[in-house]
């Protein structure tokens, strides 16, 4: 049925009773710890307002538990307005004994408000939880579900919102973990239908493990299955834009989709030192898209989507005393498939359109990796690592998609701990990787490349006192791209890109309580045109950026936080823009030239913490960032006008960014 509602008074209306109840309720005696959560955020141009309610009472023989969700942002748009975004999502779950304490009444639901998509959704059940003598239940339920959310209509903008009422059943069950005839079994599930004309809603879902232990091998299974319906109103006349009379009408798009998932494990150990491990996951994926009450008139598109993935994958692990080694394969394909299901039904040009759309999307993957692993002690100063991997990716596309491609993944890692004396460790790891694309159409071979990178990442930690700690991280990286080939006529592509990258990080703590933290780090980054037979490079472009944070802290109940924090960006500019003023007219003019843009920001941090009894606390966190961007340019400037330009773009522009973020938690 279709009505003409107010989503926002309904959720008043809706929110002013749970208030009130939530507030009666509150005198009754708690069944377990409540806790309410709150918060606050502002930060560039956004507010956010959070809460978390959890409410369990005790009424009787009644047990109810609550849970409230809220959420609004407020982001800053240009003139200084503001976008509202609000959301509200209470849910309920009450329960009563009754009978020979076998049965309980059930009645749980929910309800969901979206301002921004206009979507209110409000659901209540009702039903009888059966418990055998066994540890398994089965829990039938009947329900009410209203759905309200805009349609379609002649103006998008005021389009109508459609309220959809109707009834509801469904069916829960559940076996927890339990021993039968040596296997250890568990399964659970749940059905829902609901008709809320003229949509219809659908959910069934069921999951089933077992585990089996034969000596020293373990076999276990799981088994997942879902089906899923869900309608919406969609617009007749997308595809019908000349027929006046379908451009008001609406449809109802109905999308169902069925998963099963079926998977495998085995895990035997040989020995003390040696355990073998293997495993099969198959699942599938089918989806519908179907069009429901559509004008004859009208011209719509109904699809299928299939999905099937069959993966394998073997481990060998190794442990004995500080070695530890495993090797491990994956293997695996996947399949995906599209098809146009009522192509007859439609004109030729427009299915042969569609059709094509479909089947670019189509592919085929397979895929195979290696992967080694190695930690051990030489001694009890001296530790290694080594990781390396070897990934291959088979990518298949029809025809008309021109991704069809081949794909070599090679990465190693070596690392080497040395612990010098009791407060010093000493890090070095080695990284490098080895990518090759292959396009196998002929239209995008030139895109084929290979990619080399290498890192080297040494690091100290120092920890002369137990309060006092030092550690400084060291990172030098290269990579190169270049391409398998280059076609006559074309520029070369080749890029380089190589970085180093400094990090400290320090802290101290005195008798007193109070505790000094210092972060700071410095990267430059080199990017360029890389000439891989002479291996050399032509600039493009640097990249610098500094860090710093300092900051004290104190209190333990009560913790205190002050602080300074900068950061500095240096980039180049292809086309930096400067607005300046003319001395002689006072007019305002712009001009743009290459050059180096730089961003400087600087500004206080603070932050208080009351940790109370309970895990309750108090958090207020404040900073502000004064941000101030300049330019250099280069080249030639209008006559006369050099140094006025020079100036403004070295003056740039400043803008003041508070930030403040306030959360608490209390529990009763």
């Amino acid at each position: 049925m279709h009505s003409k509602p107010r989503p926002f008074s309904i959720f008043l209306k809706l929110s002013v009773f749970i208030g009130m109840l939530w507030a009666s309720l509150c005198s009754f005696p708690a069944l377990a710890q409540n806790s309410l959560d709150a918060g606050f955020e502002r930060d560039v141009n956004r507010y956010r307002w959070t809460s978390e309610a959890k409410v369990g009472l005790d009424l009787g023989r009644w047990t109810l538990q609550t849970k409230n969700l809220f959420r609004s942002d407020a982001f800053l748009l240009f003139g200084d307005q503001l976008s509202f975004r609000d959301e509200n999502r209470f849910s309920f779950r009450g329960q009563r004994p009754t009978g020979n304490g076998q049965r309980q009444i059930v009645s749980y639901g929910r309800a969901d408000w979206y301002s921004l998509s206009r979507v209110f959704r409000q659901d209540t059940w009702f039903g009888m939880r059966w418990e055998g003598a066994q540890p398994f239940w089965i829990e039938p339920v009947i329900g009410l579900a209203i759905d309200s959310r805009p349609g379609f209509g002649v103006n998008r903008a005021n389009a109508p919102v459609r309220t959809d009422l109707g009834p509801g059943f469904g069916l829960d069950f559940g076996l927890p973990m339990t021993e039968f005839n040596g296997y250890f079994l568990t399964a659970d599930g749940e059905a829902r239908f609901e008709r809320t004309s003229p949509r219809v809603g659908r959910l069934l879902r069921s999951h089933i493990f077992s585990r089996r232990t034969f000596e020293n091998t373990t076999v276990q299974t799981r088994f997942k299955g879902a089906s899923v319906r869900r309608d919406a109103y969609q617009s007749a006349s997308f595809l019908n834009r000349d027929d006046a009379v379908n451009r008001q009408s609406e449809t109802v798009e109905s999308t169902r989709s069925d998963t099963l998932d079926l998977e495998l494990m085995v895990d035997s150990r040989i020995s003390s030192t040696l355990s073998f491990s293997g495993g099969m996951d198959v699942s599938t994926n089918s989806r519908s898209v179907r069009t429901l009450r559509a004008p004859s008139e009208a011209m719509f598109f109904d699809s299928n989507f299939n999905r099937r993935i069959v993966e394998g994958n073997l481990a060998a692990m190794y442990v004995k005393g500080n070695t530890r080694a495993r090797f491990a394969m994956r293997v695996g394909a996947e399949v995906e498939r599209r098809r146009l299901d009522n192509a007859d039904d439609l004109p030729s040009a427009q299915a042969a359109q569609k059709l094509n759309l479909l089947r670019q999307a189509d592919n085929e993957r397979g895929y195979l990796s290696l992967q080694h692993t190695l930690n051990t002690s030489l001694n009890r100063w001296w530790q290694i690592q080594f990781d390396g991997s070897a990934n291959i990716l088979k990518h298949d596309t029809p025809e008309i998609n021109q991704d069809d491609r081949d794909e070599l993944l090679y990465n190693v890692m070596f690392g080497s701990r040395f612990h010098v004396g009791e407060n010093l460790d000493l890090t070095v790891q080695v990284l490098g990787s080895w990518f090759h694309t292959v396009y196998l159409k002929a239209v995008r071979s030139a895109e084929n490349n290979i990619q080399r990178s290498l890192r080297y990442r040494p690091s100290v930690e120092w920890t002369p006192s137990r309060k006092t700690r030092f550690r400084y991280t060291n990172e030098v990286r290269a990579t190169y791209t270049v391409d398998d080939f280059l076609l006559p006529g074309r520029r070369p592509t080749d890029q380089a890109a190589r970085e180093m990258r400094h990090e400290i990080q320090t802290e101290h703590s005195r008798s007193s309580g109070m505790v000094f933290k210092v972060d700071a780090s410095y990267s430059d980054l080199r990017l360029g045109r890389f000439l891989d037979k002479v291996f050399a490079e032509i600039p493009v472009d640097t990249l610098r950026t500094y860090s710093g944070w300092v900051r004290v802290q104190t209190g333990n109940k009560v913790q205190a936080e002050i602080g300074i924090r900068f950061y500095i960006r240096s980039d180049f500019d292809r086309s930096a823009n400067v607005r300046y003023t003319i001395p002689e007219t006072q007019s305002q003019s712009s001009i743009s030239r290459m050059g180096r843009t730089r961003i400087d920001q600087i500004g206080p941090t603070t932050s208080i913490s009351w940790t109370m009894r309970r895990n309750a606390f108090i958090r207020l966190e404040g900073w502000a960032v004064r941000q101030r961007v300049s330019r250099v340019l280069y080249g030639e400037f209008p006559d006369g006008l050099g140094s006025v330009i020079k100036k403004a773009a070295s003056r740039g522009q400043t803008s003041i960014i508070p930030n403040v973020s306030v959360s608490m938690k209390w529990t009763w």
